[in-house]
Parts: C-alpha cells; structure tokens; sequence
C-alpha cells in the first residue's frame, strides 16, 4: 500500500447529553457481539430506541440514531460511510455531524453546558494485519485521533498508536480521548462503540456531579464565613441539616454507582470488552475525575461540619445568655415582690 491509498471506512461520531425529560422509546437496542465475551449487565440501563432518520448534511446523507438510556440520558449516535476515512476532509465531515448531533440533543431539552462527544472510524475493507495499514498512515490516523491537522511530531504520533488492544491477529483498537480506530474485517464494531459510549457517559456524569459539588463548595464557603461572624439567623439551622443530609446522599449514591461498575468489569474478568473498558478509562482519565470529585466533597463536609459547631457553639451561647436573662428577670421580680410586701407590712 503506497502513502495515497485510499481505506475505506465508516465514521461513528457520538454524542452523550443530559434531559429530564423521558422520551417516548421503542425497542431495545441489541448489541450482538462476535467476540465471545460477555455483557457488561447494569453498568447502564439498556438503551432504548427513540428515533431513526437519515439526514443532509452537506450534500451527505447521515443516519442519525437517538437512543434514551433512563434516568436521563439521551445518545446520538451518526453514522456516515466514506471512501477515504483518512482523507483530511473527515476533519470538516466530523465537525457537520457533532454540529448536527448537539441540534438533536436541544430537541430533548438537554443540559446545554454538559455533553460528551466522541468519534470511532470503523475500518473493515483490508486483508491481513491492521498494522500494516497503520505503519503506512499512522500521521493520518494520530492526526484524527487527536482533532489536530497540523503535522505531529514522530514521538508523539508513536505514544498515540501504542495506547492499543488486540483480540485477533487481525483486528486492533486505538484508544484516545477524543475518539479510536477500530480496525476489524469482521465489521464487529457494536460491541466496542457501546463501551464507548458507556465511559464517555460515567465521564458526564463525574463531570455534572464534580460542578454541583464545587457549586455547593461555594455556597457553604460563603455560609461559614457568616457562622464565623455570627449573622446567621437561627431559621438556617434547618438548612444547614438539610444540606448536610444531600452531601451525604450525593456521597453514597456516587459510591454506590462507582462500586456498581467497578463490581461489574470485576466479574468479566480478563475478557477482551473488559480489557477494553478498563483501557478507555484510563485515557479517560475517570479514575483522577473520581478521586478529584471525592476530595471536593470530603472539603464540603468538613466546611459544614465547621458551620455545624459554629452554630451549636453560637446557639449554645445564647441559649445560655436567655437562661441567665430569665433568671436575672426572675430575681427582680423576687425582690420585687419582697420590698413590696415588707412596705405594706409596715
């Protein structure tokens, strides 16, 4: 193969967003997998379908596929065959279809500030190992991984391919952050985009759970600062408890869904789905968004813990001042009542 050659391919561009509505769905989604591994069961509900269509884009006509994932999820998912997936205009290509993906998810009324977008090429049309086309293209395959047109440089074209997995002598994965080359001659590529799919939806939600989290930061920061000064009415106090109670909540059911994955990739073992989820995590970096997600709520609980005793102490005292005030009062009423009986007696 010279360095014009052209591969065929088909282009997979994603988009995961979040809705509180509840689309009306239809069947199932059933990833039928050639590999022989299994599923990965309640990692994520099923995905269910809610539209198919085939759009212009640009001269271009694009399946479109919307699937709803409960509570709150809605993918979309475009697919357009090429004959060149290597071609530089795939840059342009690309960019009309996420552009056209983020009009789908508005429809559903998603979050507009949170969505996670992803890019699989699909290449099935060659014969022998993969890594032969990819020795001979490997610029064009690094450039489009990384969302970059201008030349890279040799080392990190090398450190890109590298992040790979096999399963066959003639299939390979190429995993990076803003999309992979899936090259397989069995065109089994359901299976792998469902994991995608899957990671870039666990980033989502780390990435709406660590903005709420650092929001409340935010807010308990500024109550603390109130409870230091003291000029914080004894109607917060329910507040206060209330906050407390959905920090813990938040903490155990994040725990809960982290736990969830992690018990479930456990149970698949050293399977090739399992091999590859743990491999796309990684490029994810979803173990470093966890554990920053954590320490952000370990600092909101200690902040309201503060604000806690600060206001027990403040309530504490006062409670003291009224008591002694009511004593005081008494012991005037007392003495009162004393000189007023020692005059009449008189």
């Amino acid at each position: 193969m010279n360095t014009h050659a052209t591969v065929k391919g088909t282009l997979v561009s994603f988009l995961v967003g979040i809705t509180e509505l509840s689309p009306d769905t239809a069947e199932i989604v059933d990833i039928k997998k050639i590999k022989s591994s299994p599923s990965y069961p309640d990692v994520i509900p099923k995905q269910m379908v809610v539209k198919v269509e085939k759009r212009d884009i640009n001269g271009r006509m694009v399946d479109f596929l919307v699937k709803f994932c409960p509570p709150g999820v809605v993918i979309v998912e475009a697919s357009i065959d090429l004959e060149n997936i290597l071609d530089e205009r795939v840059f342009d290509i690309k960019r009309s279809i996420i552009v056209e993906c983020r009009a789908i998810l508005w429809e559903y009324h998603c979050n507009l500030s949170f969505d996670e977008e992803y890019s699989v090429y699909c290449v099935s049309d060659y014969k022998g190992d993969p890594e032969n086309v990819i020795s001979v293209r490997k610029d064009s395959i690094a450039g489009l991984l990384k969302t970059e047109r201008i030349p890279l440089d040799e080392e990190e074209i090398n450190t890109t391919l590298k992040f790979n997995i096999k399963y066959s002598k003639d299939d390979i994965t190429i995993v990076d952050w803003d999309g992979a080359f899936v090259f397989d001659p069995r065109g089994d590529f359901a299976s792998n985009i469902e994991l995608f799919e899957i990671a870039n939806l666990q980033l989502l939600k780390l990435r709406v759970l660590e903005h709420e989290v650092e929001d409340r930061l935010e807010k308990a920061a500024r109550l603390l600062q109130r409870t230091t000064l003291r000029k914080i009415p004894w109607l917060k106090s329910r507040e206060i408890r209330h906050s407390l109670r959905e920090i813990i909540q938040i903490r155990t059911e994040s725990i809960q869904e982290f736990a969830a994955t992690e018990r479930n990739i456990n149970l698949i073992g050293d399977w090739y789905s399992a091999r590859l989820f743990d491999l796309i995590t990684k490029k994810l970096h979803l173990e470093a968004w966890k554990t920053n997600v954590n320490k952000t709520l370990d600092a909101l609980e200690d902040i309201y813990s503060m604000i806690s005793e600060n206001f027990s102490m403040s309530f504490s005292t006062t409670l003291e001042f009224i008591i002694t005030f009511g004593w005081f009062i008494l012991l005037v009423g007392y003495f009162s009542l004393f000189f007023l009986e020692a005059f009449y007696k008189k």
